[in-house]
């Protein structure tokens, strides 16, 4: 697996509650989460691949981009 090209900065990601959005090329949302602290569960993706479910992988393969929408709880 190569490196994701759409990955954030770690540090351009809140750590508010939010809900995220993995998008493809065509601006298909392949799958939405939500996070007590989006920080921490976005980066949980961007750790080892080979840790993560299969069908997780999938998504990240599939994925050019990531979305993020603040809210006031989780």
């Amino acid at each position: 697996m190569a490196e994701l090209s759409f990955r954030p900065k770690t540090s351009e990601i809140p750590t508010n509650p939010g809900v995220y959005r993995f998008i493809d090329d065509n601006g298909r949302v392949l799958y939405v989460g939500k996070a007590k602290n989006l920080r921490a569960r976005l980066t949980s993706y961007f750790g080892t691949f080979a840790k993560l479910h299969e069908r997780t992988q999938r998504t990240l393969e599939s994925a050019r981009d990531v979305k993020w929408t603040i809210v006031n709880t989780e």
